[in-house]
């Protein structure tokens, strides 16, 4: 904040410095050579104030992109700990396994752990739902449908666009089992 106002209080200095000079040298400079140079100090002061500006503005948007560069390597740390834990789950359900491992739920625990840090709300609530469909048992959870939504709301938030036909669930499934369920 502090940094910020100083840099505002030095430009409001430097303008006003500058329109002075101008009006200095249009109305109060009687020969055309020391105009020339006024106005000539003035083009360089320009200059040197836009490149300084120009790098100071580039310094902050690398700062920036390195720090959303990181927030993401976390974020697809913490994602990462979703998917061990589901598919352990899947895996499980093929070999007639019910419930999640101590593998799988040590990574769940995991994952809510890091989505609590990295999370968005909006993911925090998708997930609440997914979670809530999937352990209740009066709910009518579908993993084709509930699995694919949560698993596209992890998607964006990664920054991905993805359509309404994707289906990531068929990704899991086999040829045999797409063709059963009609998914693409």
């Amino acid at each position: 904040m502090k940094k910020n106002a100083l840099q505002y209080i030095w430009m409001f200095v430097l303008f006003f410095l500058l329109i002075g000079l101008i009006v200095w040298g249009i109305f109060y400079v009687e020969k055309i050579e020391h105009k020339i140079s006024i106005f000539g100090i003035v083009a360089v002061i320009m200059a040197a104030f836009t490149s300084v500006l120009t790098v100071s503005i580039n310094n902050k948007k690398t700062k920036e992109r390195e720090y959303d560069l990181h927030v993401l390597k976390e974020k697809q740390k913490v994602y990462e700990h979703f998917y061990n834990s589901f598919f352990d789950l899947l895996n499980g359900t093929k070999k007639g396994r019910k419930g999640l491992s101590n593998k799988a739920t040590t990574e769940m625990m995991l994952f809510k752990q890091g989505l609590m840090n990295w999370g968005s709300e909006r993911l925090i609530k998708k997930y609440i739902e997914y979670d809530n469909k999937l352990t209740e048992p009066d709910t009518n959870f579908n993993m084709q449908h509930d699995g694919n939504k949560f698993l596209k709301e992890i998607r964006t938030e990664m920054g991905f666009n993805d359509s309404k036909e994707l289906n990531l669930i068929s990704v899991i499934l086999t040829y045999d089992a797409r063709e059963e369920l009609g998914v693409n």
